[in-house]
């Protein structure tokens, strides 16, 4: 069974006050690139990098690019409806995903730094382990949230969303069976929304790997 990574880094970061994809957790690591390196190395068939045509794309390493034997073909897709919300978005990855031939989808955001290739695994075995699932999320403090496996029974339904509805507003449809992981350590769902967060996510960063961090420029 394929399946693809649908990266959500379209996003407009008004909340953050700066295009957040960008800004860099320690010297040459921006935010995206972290989630971004994660998902390059789970075991993915491929990859869709959903990203905002205003976007210079500096968080874009061209290593992350660079064709390796081992990693899945990345596609950057340009998402030119961006700004009319998070669904257009995840449509895009997803019609991009569906078209190549993916039985599933992996979905993960921009804003989530400390994802793991190791957490990403866990959720695509998961779905694997039994295919009739629709779904396999993410779960913090009961909430639902990326990353997260969709099967392609979920594909149709994505296309319905509208504005900032993401994928769990799909969960309160009966017609879909799924799973819910918590991760032992919340901070491999963590996003990053608010400078304050930022401010945080640095902290948690210096302590993690010792190095000075940046402030934060607009």
């Amino acid at each position: 069974m394929s399946i693809m990574g649908v990266y959500l880094a379209a996003g407009s970061s008004r909340r953050m006050g700066c295009r957040k994809q960008s800004l860099e957790l320690a010297p040459g690591m921006h935010l995206a690139g972290s989630g971004l390196a994660a998902l390059r190395d789970s075991g993915l068939s491929g990859l869709i990098v959903v990203v905002h045509p205003e976007d210079p794309l500096v968080w874009l390493d061209a290593s992350l690019l660079a064709d390796q034997a081992d990693g899945p073909s990345i596609v950057v897709a340009v998402c030119l409806e961006a700004d009319q919300g998070m669904a257009l978005s995840l449509q895009s990855g997803i019609r991009a995903a569906s078209d190549a031939g993916a039985d599933a989808v992996l979905v993960a955001l921009a804003d989530q730094p400390y994802v793991s290739p190791a957490w990403l695994m866990q959720l695509i075995d998961a779905w694997r382990s039994a295919p009739g699932l629709d779904y396999v999320m993410s779960e913090a403090g009961r909430e639902a949230m990326p990353p997260a496996v969709l099967s392609a029974t979920m594909f149709e339904a994505a296309a319905g969303l509208k504005g900032d509805q993401g994928a769990k507003r799909l969960l309160d449809s009966s017609r879909f069976q799924g799973l819910r992981l918590a991760p032992a350590d919340p901070l491999l769902v963590l996003d990053i929304d608010t400078p304050e967060e930022w401010a945080e996510a640095k902290q948690i960063w210096t302590l993690q790997t010792n190095q000075h961090l940046p402030v934060c420029k607009k």
